[in-house]
């Protein structure tokens, strides 16, 4: 197929396709690399992984402790509120529903941005 073409056009594909095989050039640093720095590589991305379960660990135990003071000012309100002053423990249950309104649209607009990003 070739042979038929002038000179200057079998030239010019005689290159194209020897650059198609050759394809593009490597990273020089790929050349490089040996096996401690891979074992280098994994050892960082396993310490890393090893932090991010202890991030999560911990604020898990972080929201458990939110919980639990949000459950205990709850009952104190409710025990010590509902036999003096019913009007002031609705008051205080609408503040209350409040607080964790903002409190949830609040995580619930940093997860959106988070997952946007």
């Amino acid at each position: 197929m070739l042979k038929g073409l002038p000179p200057e056009a079998r030239k010019v594909l005689e290159i194209g396709m020897s650059m198609h095989r050759l394809g593009p050039a490597p990273h020089p640093l790929v050349d490089k690399i040996n096996e401690t720095h891979i074992t280098r590589i994994l050892e960082l991305a396993e310490k890393d992984d090893e932090r991010s379960f202890r991030d999560a660990a911990e604020n898990r135990k972080y929201t458990l402790i939110y919980v639990l003071v949000f459950a205990v000012l709850f009952i104190f309100a409710t025990v010590f509120l509902v036999g003096s002053d019913k009007e002031l423990y609705r008051e205080v249950i609408k503040l209350f529903a409040v607080f964790l309104g903002g409190l949830g649209s609040g995580f619930g607009i940093r997860s959106y941005m988070d997952r946007n990003k």
